[in-house]
């Protein structure tokens, strides 16, 4: 186990910005929502005046985080000035490190990754990390074994340590491993009451979970009217699906269920951007689907401000962040049965959350498709609860509340959101 930080030596502080280093598996320069919350994380933090660096195992995702052996990916090149140092493992760990794997999972054998990564990481991560920071804050879970390795050099430091996770309940980032992550840490970021209660369960302190939520991580300026054009759905209804198309998402309930509202509305379109998942997906009416794949986020914005409805009905999230982007453009949402999505998601005045399968999914999409003024009032509804409450601002300033509590260091008056 590694010290507590009120067990470790701390250097005198003087009055200076607080100086924070951001830990990650993928650099901000990749797609997905943690790395665009690390993105937005850190222009935010400078705004308020904070010093901020960054690390990160890769630049491109050739490789996924539990490739615990692989060296580091990309070249480490600036985003909004600030470089992200890339970190590897040694070359002489790297045969030990590809038999970790498998010691993961057994409850006996689970502190030895951490110990082994972290010794392989070392040096690299000694280099990255500066030696006057007063905080690493760490995007990821436990079994990635990444964040072992930053805690022991924060450490080192005599830095805090905080954690951003993003717990998928039963699917990721709740196992015995991530739990020794988590207890060790001064602080855990959750995103939902649900998942709050769920790590206390499984034995994390209460006094270390910090309730948090997300703002919208798309850009703000899409243009509906620019994609209707250009995919030739001039007055045709859109709904929209983002993520990754998994069954867990509720891709494929969504594609069963399009049969059947294409009955009630003929010309209705399902547009859909993100990457492949779970195949073979059903069938849909060939007039009634666009797949845009992994686009780019222009394109997002452009789809987000162009549908009618959001759908995602999904079984699993930490937060749902792609309802709190549709609602910043005044859009009805369809969520699933995801705990933290029914947290989110207010039945019937923000949006309505459906089982996940095609027969409760088509009546509710239809009635939304069909009813303008029922879609009016909960896209209105929608994107005053985000202005008021899922805001960078008010992000921000919880991420600035829980960095001085567990540095010590004094609040910070908040500069006005220089990002979004």
């Amino acid at each position: 186990m590694i010290p507590p930080l009120d067990a470790v030596p701390k250097r005198a502080r003087s009055a200076r910005p607080l100086r924070v280093c951001i830990v990650s598996g993928e650099s901000r320069s990749t797609t997905g929502g943690l790395s665009a919350y690390a993105r937005i994380l850190v222009r935010e933090l400078q705004s308020a005046g904070v010093q901020v660096t960054t690390v990160a195992r890769f630049d491109r995702p050739e490789a996924g985080p539990m490739d615990y052996a692989a060296p580091s990916i990309g070249d480490g090149f600036p985003i909004d000035g600030i470089p992200t140092a890339l970190v590897g493992p040694s070359p002489r760990w790297r045969p030990i490190l590809r038999r970790l794997r498998h010691m993961t999972d057994r409850r006996a054998l689970r502190r030895l990754p951490p110990m082994i990564f972290a010794r392989a990481f070392d040096e690299s991560l000694d280099r990255a990390i500066p030696e006057d920071c007063d905080l690493v804050h760490y995007i990821g879970a436990g079994r990635e074994l990444l964040g072992f390795a930053a805690l022991a050099v924060a450490r080192s430091r005599g830095a805090a340590f905080t954690i951003w996770p993003a717990v998928h309940p039963q699917t990721w980032g709740d196992s015995p491993l991530d739990v020794d992550l988590y207890e060790q840490s001064d602080a855990v970021f959750c995103q939902s009451d649900h998942e709050m209660n769920h790590l206390e369960s499984l034995g994390v302190s209460r006094s270390r979970l910090v309730r948090s939520w997300l703002a919208p991580v798309a850009l703000p300026d899409g243009d509906g009217q620019a994609f209707r054009d250009a995919h030739a759905l001039a007055g045709r209804p859109i709904v929209l699906f983002i993520g990754r198309r998994l069954r867990s998402k509720g891709f494929h309930a969504l594609c069963e269920a399009m049969p059947k509202i294409v009955e009630q509305v003929p010309n209705v379109c399902l547009v859909v951007i993100g990457p492949e998942g779970d195949r073979p997906y059903p069938d849909v009416p060939t007039q009634a689907f666009l797949d845009l794949g992994v686009a780019a986020e222009s394109a997002k914005a452009d789809a987000l401000a162009a549908c009618d409805v959001l759908c995602m009905p999904s079984s699993t999230e930490s937060f749902g962040i792609v309802y709190v982007e549709a609602w910043s453009y005044g859009k009805a949402v369809v969520g699933g049965p995801a705990p933290a999505v029914r947290e989110l998601i207010t039945d019937g005045e923000t949006g309505f959350c459906t089982e996940q399968d095609a027969g409760s999914i088509a009546p509710i999409l239809c009635n939304i498709l069909k009813d303008e003024p029922l879609r009016r009032r909960l896209g209105e509804a929608g994107r005053e609860l985000q202005s008021r409450r899922y805001a960078w601002p008010a992000v921000t300033r919880l991420h600035l509340d829980t960095f001085h509590s567990v540095t010590g260091y004094r609040a910070t008056s908040l500069a006005p959101s220089c990002a979004y």
